[in-house]
């Protein structure tokens, strides 16, 4: 067997990375084997494709094998949907209007079965820059389409050409669907729907659109005005959390709360443990001032008057609410003895 012989039908890897020459010599041997003229015409466009979105020269691949398929082989629907993107490939007149006598009954039929590639024809026709505008960028397109089964796939070109704007590209890709060639061992056709596409390198080269920008700006509004919810934390009486690092505080509140990994945006509460009769703590305020008695021993009345006028006009002392021990739960006792046994390992004496 001849070394490098292509027995098998072309791959969409070789079709999209193979240099030139090698892969001319692929498409040849693989005609020479199979003799199946339309693979290598559908071949041959996707080929087009290629040369039409990169910077190194793919034009007018197999030209001579090409030539001969259109003016020697039986005629098929697939000469007839594809032969315009081929017109090129032939420099005299007289053998491109042989061509459309072999393959068409009239003019009417000619447009009729070229309509679409006349879409597409002029976007293949427009050679490539030849040059970069960033050098020192290794540029390539990154395309997604879907397969017959709906499935996503990503094809990869390299040396992409960065003066194709965004919407050529994407229409350029489009006539990938118009092919059959490219199918899945099961069967399934590759190119169904194309999706999307991307040049990405060591820099962005596709301007972003605006509403991108907007809409992560408005991301970053919503963040800065949210608030979360306080994370109240009821510890021993006695115990001084400001003495506790970072990192013992966010320990101390994963034993109530695991599901907090980080005290970035987290408020924490610290409300102290109270006995069981809040109220025993309150002590009556003594009033030391001493009680002017009347010639009979008695409270002078106005005196008792104003006492009692300056005390309900005196705002009574602020206190800090606690918060009120409740009756526990078993879970709530072991969280508790777990929060206390902690602090008394770990905070300063």
């Amino acid at each position: 067997m001849q070394k490098n012989r292509q027995t098998k039908p072309l791959t969409e890897r070789q079709i999209f990375t193979m240099k030139r020459d090698t892969l001319e010599q692929r498409l040849i041997s693989y005609f020479d084997y199979s003799q199946n003229s339309s693979a290598i015409i559908e071949y041959a466009i996707a080929i087009m494709v290629r040369n039409s979105l990169i910077l190194s020269d793919y034009s007018f691949m197999a030209q001579s094998l090409i030539r001969e398929l259109f003016l020697t082989a039986a005629p098929s629907d697939v000469m007839r949907r594809y032969c315009l993107y081929f017109e090129n490939y032939f420099e005299d007149g007289k053998e491109w209007q042989k061509v459309k006598e072999r393959l068409f009954k009239n003019q009417a039929e000619f447009q009729q079965f070229t309509e679409e590639a006349r879409l597409y024809r002029k976007l293949l026709d427009t050679p490539g820059a030849g040059e970069r505008k960033n050098p020192d960028l290794t540029l390539r397109w990154v395309s997604i389409f879907e397969d017959a089964a709906g499935k996503k796939h990503r094809m990869t070109l390299r040396d992409a050409d960065e003066t194709k704007t965004k919407a050529e590209v994407s229409k350029i890709l489009e006539i990938l669907t118009t092919l059959s060639i490219f199918k899945k061992a099961d069967g399934v056709r590759r190119f169904v729907n194309f999706v999307k596409i991307n040049r990405p390198g060591t820099i962005e080269t596709l301007e972003e659109e605006e509403l991108e920008q907007e809409l992560q700006e408005e991301s970053v509004q919503i963040i800065d005005t949210f608030s979360p919810k306080p994370i109240e934390i009821v510890v021993p009486t006695g115990i001084t959390p400001s003495d506790l690092s970072e990192t013992e505080v966010l320990a101390l509140v994963q034993v109530a709360h695991p599901d907090v990994v980080s005290l970035e945006n987290a408020s924490v509460v610290w409300i102290d443990e109270v006995s069981e009769n809040p109220d025993s703590s309150r002590q009556p305020s003594s009033i030391n001032e001493p009680i002017q008695r009347n010639s009979h021993g008695h409270e002078s009345t106005a005196n008792a008057n104003e006492q009692r006028t300056a005390e309900s006009a005196t705002p009574p002392p602020t206190v800090k609410k606690k918060k009120k021990k409740q009756p526990r739960t078993n879970k709530q006792l072991y969280r508790s003895n777990l929060i206390a046994d902690w602090l008394n390992r770990n905070t300063k004496k």
